[in-house]
């Protein structure tokens, strides 16, 4: 099938769904990881901090990696398809990126902006900046929608509501199949 990617605001589940992804023989690939080992190497000091780099700096990041993803092949891409800035929402599958790595399916992760909250008060292992749930996951929507008249995707929303995240993989694996 290609290049899958998968989207949703930080703390929805997007890891956890994704885990069928390797049953449907699909490697996983973080975008965020790909992007952090390039600004790794110019000085970034954590992953956290490059959503506070210039804009600029982020696009241009986004770049390198969607090229260097696009270079592996059939692979999931957890990512995220709006990133809160100080300006405001950044695409996080911009036109380039997109048209590098050309996935077949844009994946919307989901919950409810209760749930969302409640997960990420429970993962310490982040430094997250505090928003508006509901407003960020509905410009993922049209973010999400607009890559893929670009490029001809499709756009699937999973819902991945507490104590259903086996619903939720099993919607994620029958996208695979």
């Amino acid at each position: 099938m290609g290049v899958v990617v998968v989207t949703g605001v930080p703390g929805v589940g997007k890891s956890t769904v994704m885990a069928g992804a390797s049953e449907a023989g699909y490697g996983i690939v973080n975008f965020g990881d790909v992007m952090f080992e390039i600004a790794q190497a110019e000085g970034v000091p954590n992953r956290d901090q490059m959503r506070r780099l210039p804009v600029a700096d982020q696009q241009r990041l986004q770049r390198l990696a969607g090229e260097k993803i696009a270079a592996i092949g059939n692979v999931v891409v957890d990512t995220h398809t709006s990133i809160l800035t100080s300006r405001g929402y950044l695409p996080g599958l911009p036109e380039w990126t997109l048209r590098a790595m050309a996935p077949a399916i844009i994946v919307l992760v989901e919950a409810t902006p209760t749930e969302i909250t409640s997960r990420r008060a429970k993962d310490a292992t982040r430094q997250r900046d505090a928003d508006d749930v509901a407003l960020h996951q509905e410009v993922n929507r049209a973010f999400a929608a607009t890559g893929a008249v670009m490029i001809g995707a499709t756009v699937a929303i999973i819902e991945n509501h507490d104590g259903e995240v086996d619903d939720a993989v099993a919607q994620f694996r029958s996208l695979l199949a």
